[in-house]
């Protein structure tokens, strides 16, 4: 039995035909499908029924598990690895990797029947519009301009975030939304320690940690992902043990190194940590917005009130790490 994923590519180039080649013991492909480019790696598997997807009923009620993706995890190094040296060589723009196709392909009549689900395809989820636009929005961002002419930078860096995160790409959508943080809160500073001295003197980076956590506390799988984060490195999952996960996490993911090297290919394991910092950069922008009328004494106190507010309501959260 071969297995093969096939995703769609994206570039300046062109095809006169289907072009392959092979180094074994992998199959290499690019091809045009109803005007559309696609590129597919294939290779041989002996022990196929460990790891092909199988029908079983569970609790009375039919469930599929589909391909364990550790199988193909080395067809996935060739897509990434294709798409980068690609794009010098031929112009590749983009391997649709998040849209995989799986196929297992027979190649007796053996192995006819033995694998209930031949073929499957990830589509990422498209989001419905979810806002109309009216007068009154069109004219408060204009006139938003006039307390906040810089505005544009750090919800330049959300905008990137969030496109990067809608399209699954978690690795540069953490990086944007860190930007965003670092242009607000570090003050021009660079150095880690500096980082970390100006980003935990600020009560408005603090104030909008303590909203996110909030709101995701019974997101029960995204919640413990970040407190075993923290609890692993002996911190609260409170402003302080965040602070540190974030600077801890943009010092791994922006630097090319070999301790960076796992999250180019499997950026899918930060997920959980790129959604936070998502939900720290949006309740971060409400803010800029709602208080972006008041002077720096009137902003303070909202932001010791809320903040104590929110410590009373999170406070069962955080017992000490001995315990």
């Amino acid at each position: 039995m071969k297995l093969q994923i096939c995703a769609e590519v994206e570039g300046h180039f062109m095809l006169k035909d289907k072009v392959s080649t092979k180094l074994y013991p992998y199959e290499f492909s690019i091809f045009e499908k109803q005007g559309k480019k696609y590129i597919s790696v294939t290779k041989p598997v002996d022990d196929y029924m460990e790891y092909a997807p199988r029908v079983y009923k569970k609790n009375g009620q039919l469930s599929i598990e589909l391909t364990k993706e550790g199988i193909y995890r080395d067809l996935l190094e060739w897509l990434f690895y294709i798409e980068s040296v690609g794009a010098f060589d031929f112009e590749i723009q983009k391997i649709h990797r998040k849209e995989l196709e799986v196929n297992w392909i027979r190649e007796t009549e053996d192995e006819k029947g033995l694998i209930p689900i031949l073929s499957c395809q990830w589509k990422l989820k498209t989001s419905k519009p979810g806002k109309y636009v009216s007068n009154e929005v069109l004219s408060s961002l204009v006139w938003f301009r006039k307390t906040m002419p810089e505005a544009h930078i750090p919800f330049g860096y959300y905008r990137q975030g969030v496109c990067f995160f809608e399209q699954e790409e978690h690795l540069f959508a953490f990086i944007n939304f860190y930007m965003m943080l670092e242009f607000c809160f570090a003050d021009g500073k660079t150095k880690k320690q500096d980082v970390t001295k100006k980003f935990l003197s600020s009560q408005f980076l603090e104030l909008c940690v303590l909203q996110a956590i909030s709101l995701i506390r019974n997101d029960r799988r995204n919640f413990t992902w970040m407190q075993n984060e923290c609890i692993r490195r002996n911190k609260l999952f409170d402003f302080e043990g965040v602070v540190f996960l974030f600077i801890k996490y943009r010092g791994l993911l922006s630097h090319a190194t070999i301790r960076s090297k796992p999250y180019l290919y499997n950026d899918q394991s930060i997920r959980s940590l790129t959604l936070f910092i998502r939900t720290v950069c949006f309740m971060l922008s409400g803010n800029i917005e709602i208080f972006s009328t008041l002077n720096e004494e009137q902003k303070n106190l909202h932001f010791q009130k809320d903040i104590e507010k929110l410590k009373v309501e999170l406070s069962d959260l955080w017992p000490t790490i001995d315990n």
